[in-house]
């Protein structure tokens, strides 16, 4: 009989972020799944963020309120105290030695960890945690190198994000023991970039979450502002950063509609900073009264979106995968991304150059065609059952991968 070995999984994020918050609840289940009987599974969340997901996860028999795992308020000495008491006396004396670069060589997180019984700690999403352990050897979670790729955005160049990404990837990717990714294409830049062994790495594609609104289908009616516009916009659910390039999909609309069509771009998400920007550009076009900007939005919200829409229009610069995409595949929503997005998508989607609003708009005109739309629907639910497989086969080589690590760790 295998020995038990006890692993701690981290949440991290917040809930207005979303895919990224979705899939750590996903990976999280998807774990709990494939993980064989021996491993003890707890759940920290850092964060404060995912208390309802782990309730509901709780109510559906998936975990248990024991599993759930705190960070103590009020260690018992005085080390332990000084790095990790959240009482403002201890506070205070943390900040006056960070200002002076004082080091007491770990941080509450780590401190309650390091000095825990678990033997392994999993990381579902990029937590820069991770780089906080001194002593516990830990699996880390990356989705994208987008600050190598395009340093040319703000929101990852600016006010030192830049260099805080490459500090924490540069050590995370280096001291894990093992690293999840999405895709092959991340697996081959990171070895490029950083030379971290192909052999650290193992391969779990995105999916729809398993437990939003989208994943289980549920239909509401669509926000009142967009309710006259139904069948002719084209969707974008992505939060307000450059990267995103909101501007592209309302530029090829304009180009359509200046040719007598009558479209309108519907975009969800919060502002990161570039809603301004964005909508001087729109202002710029003329096209006001066809962008419209709905902030965040409940999940109950998302199916109706997408199923009322022409299509979705993924038009970022970072990848190489995103769930919007995955998301409209599961609802059968035709999809029209930008060119970094083939090897996610294979022939389930139209294709654009992502700086090229004409390149757009020939493909949603495409996207029009009755016979397109089907074909892509069809090809669609053929992609999502492909990566199913993909998924299985990644968490069983996870498990594995862990099991062996386990040998090492606690023999």
């Amino acid at each position: 009989m295998a020995p038990e070995f006890a692993i701690l999984i981290v949440l991290q994020g917040a809930s207005q972020t979303g895919g990224g918050f979705h899939q750590s609840i996903t990976s999280l289940v998807r774990y709990l799944e494939a993980f064989p009987d021996n491993f003890k599974v707890s759940v920290m969340d850092v964060s404060g963020t995912f208390g309802p997901a782990l309730t509901e996860l709780m109510r559906k028999g998936l975990i248990r309120e024991s599993q759930i795992v705190h960070l103590p308020p009020e260690p018992k000495s005085l080390r332990g105290k000084l790095v990790s008491s959240m009482k403002l006396p201890y506070r205070l004396i943390r900040k006056v030695l960070s200002l002076v670069k004082g080091d007491l060589g770990t941080t509450p997180f780590a401190y309650f960890v390091d000095n825990s019984k678990f033997d392994l700690v999993v990381f579902v999403s990029p937590s820069p945690r991770a780089c906080e352990l001194r002593v516990k050897p830990f699996v880390w979670t990356f989705w994208d190198l987008a600050h190598l790729e395009h340093p040319e955005f703000p929101e990852v160049r600016t006010w030192g994000k830049f260099e805080r990404r490459e500090e924490t990837h540069a050590l995370a990717l280096r001291k894990a023991s093992l690293l999840i990714v999405d895709s092959e294409d991340l697996v081959n830049l990171a070895v490029r970039s950083f030379g971290i062994p192909k052999e650290k790495f193992v391969v779990i594609p995105l999916e729809p979450a398993i437990y939003s609104s989208v994943r289980n289908s549920e239909m509401s009616e669509l926000p009142k502002e967009i309710e006259g516009i139904s069948g002719k916009y084209f969707f974008y659910p992505a939060q307000l950063w450059a990267h995103k390039n909101h501007l592209r999909l309302v530029e090829a609309i304009s180009i359509l509609n200046s040719k007598g069509y009558d479209f309108h771009a519907v975009f969800v998400g919060k502002d990161h900073g570039a809603g301004e920007a964005i909508r001087k550009g729109i202002t710029r076009l003329g096209m006001t009264d066809r962008a419209h900007f709905l902030g965040w939005v409940p999940d109950s919200q998302l199916p109706a979106l997408y199923r009322h829409s022409i299509a979705l229009v993924m038009a970022s610069y970072f990848g190489p995968t995103n769930i919007p995409p995955l998301e409209a595949l599961f609802l059968e929503t035709p999809v029209i991304a930008s060119n970094l997005h083939k090897t996610q998508l294979n022939t389930a989607a139209l294709y654009f150059d992502a700086d090229n609003p004409q390149d757009l708009a020939e493909k949603m005109l495409e996207a029009l065609s009755s016979e397109v739309r089907s074909r892509l629907i069809l090809e669609g639910l053929r992609r999502l059952e492909e990566i199913s497989v993909l998924r299985r086969s990644g968490q069983a080589k996870l498990s594995a991968r862990i099991t062996s690590l386990s040998r090492r760790i606690i023999s």
